[in-house]
């Protein structure tokens, strides 16, 4: 993977992952623009050639996929932004599950009987809690683990009631 992607290869990579990965409608991704900036891709609705050129403007839009090793990361924001057309990789928790993955606990799937379609393959996913996608998280084929900044997982702990310090400023997710 080059070091950056022009906006064409950005929409072609967005394209081919996350109709594939989460079954989200290629015709709903192909409404928005692409761009490359800081390892990660960034969706926006404005036109390209209407996005500032200016050295002060390092980004416009949200943060939709990051690069990490294993491929592309979504990010939480997308995920929730595309909550209604994600139809594969979606796992849903109940809240005593989602106690024990923000305490750093990571789910059994296999053990849970979480899941029972064959909707489910090793790799990022989106987790919902009551049918609605709260994070990301990461399925090695039998644990879950989440994928949410520290931030983000320390306020979900907090409104399911645990006690979680959080140290630093981690800002992925």
């Amino acid at each position: 993977m080059p070091e950056k992607l022009t906006p064409e290869q950005c929409k072609r990579e967005v394209l081919r992952y996350l109709p594939q990965r989460f079954g989200i409608p290629v015709e709903v991704l192909d409404r928005y623009n692409y761009i490359w900036s800081g390892g990660a891709i960034w969706m926006t609705s404005v036109p390209l050639e209407l996005l500032p050129n200016h050295k002060a403007v390092q980004r416009v839009g949200l943060r939709a996929l990051r690069k990490v090793p294993q491929g592309w990361k979504p990010t939480t924001p997308l995920l929730q932004l595309f909550d209604r057309f994600i139809t594969r990789n979606r796992i849903s928790l109940t809240h005593e599950q989602w106690k024990q993955i923000l305490s750093g606990q990571a789910i059994d799937c296999l053990r849970e009987g979480i899941f029972s379609s064959g909707e489910i393959s090793p790799g990022y996913v989106a987790i919902e809690l009551e049918g609605v996608i709260v994070g990301c998280g990461f399925f090695n084929g039998r644990f879950l683990n989440h994928q949410l900044s520290k931030v983000r997982a320390a306020e979900l702990a907090e409104a399911f009631g645990l006690t979680v310090s959080v140290t630093g400023d981690d800002s992925e997710d």
